[in-house]
């Protein structure tokens, strides 16, 4: 006869099969139907007397090919009522009268094992690896209060601590993490050199009197009052209109930066700083 576990997880290990990860019930054999259809028979015989006890039963399947030996697990809601060695007896006895009803009936043979609601807390809070794969594997065949199906979507999802779904999860969120940081590190080395390149631009055209443009105009400024005029080469206004094209794809998000773009970016802006630098002198010396 089944018993009760105690609450230890490496106890529990012994007592329970390993579990077929391949049990999937969209595409059920003939006698995977016929073993769907007696445990549906089987757990409506022991709701019938237990319901108001039972939180939630789930379906194992036995790991080995000659094997259709299926496991029940049945958990018992000791928060509701105190579950004594008197109605332990009673529902394993019932137990085993409808394990044989269901054998003679359809010549398949199920074993139950039972879990109370707060021991199978503890087990859950303490990592029991028995239990999270119950939980990863289990088949839910009554759960009204919605306990056994929550589990499972947590633990798929990678929600619970100490499971190997939780350390892909946390592993995923690393690399994500790092990736994050690198993005955000090359939005704002470009922010900071736009505004360079900007300010700089800007510098030598207030001297002069004209009011600061925004800064998709510093480009076209510095060519209509300086390189018109024999003050600046070109390349200069080229340098600061290329970098503040690519600094506003980027912000908008029609880019990507790259650390090559970055780099080429970096040394015009000190290109352009060092030339506007020498522009202000000669403006200085021409008496600006």
């Amino acid at each position: 006869m089944r018993t009760f576990p105690e609450g230890d997880s490496e106890a529990l290990g012994s007592q329970f099969f390993k579990i077929n990860n391949n049990v999937i019930m969209e595409n059920s054999s003939e006698i995977e139907e016929r073993q769907i259809s007696a445990v549906k028979v089987f757990c409506s015989n022991i709701l019938k007397e237990f319901r108001d006890i039972i939180k939630s039963i789930w379906l194992l399947r036995q790991d080995t090919e000659s094997s259709k030996d299926l496991l029940t697990i049945i958990l018992l809601d000791d928060t509701k009522k105190e579950v004594g060695e008197l109605l332990k007896k009673k529902i394993e006895t019932k137990v085993l009268e409808e394990e044989e009803n269901i054998k003679k009936k359809f010549g398949i043979i199920i074993h139950t094992s039972f879990y109370l609601l707060s021991d199978y807390w503890n087990l859950i809070k303490h990592g029991s690896p028995t239990v999270f794969c119950e939980i990863r594997e289990g088949i839910p065949i009554y759960d009204p209060s919605g306990f056994f199906v929550p589990l499972k979507k947590l633990l798929l999802q990678g929600k619970i601590p100490g499971t190997k779904e939780a350390m892909r999860e946390l592993i995923t969120n690393a690399s994500f993490r790092v990736r994050r940081v690198e993005s955000i590190f090359k939005i704002r080395v470009l922010e900071h050199l736009f505004n360079a390149v900007v300010e700089a631009g800007q510098a030598p055209l207030i001297l002069i009197g004209v009011s600061p443009p925004k800064p998709r105009k510093v480009a076209e400024n510095l060519k209509i009052h300086f390189v018109r005029k024999k003050l600046l080469e070109p390349e200069y206004a080229k340098y600061c209109d290329e970098i503040v094209r690519y600094w506003k794809k980027c912000e908008h998000g029609k880019i990507k930066a790259n650390w090559e773009d970055i780099d080429e970016i970096a040394e015009k802006t000190a290109r352009f700083i060092s030339r506007m630098e020498k522009l202000m002198e000669d403006l200085a010396n021409r008496g600006f």
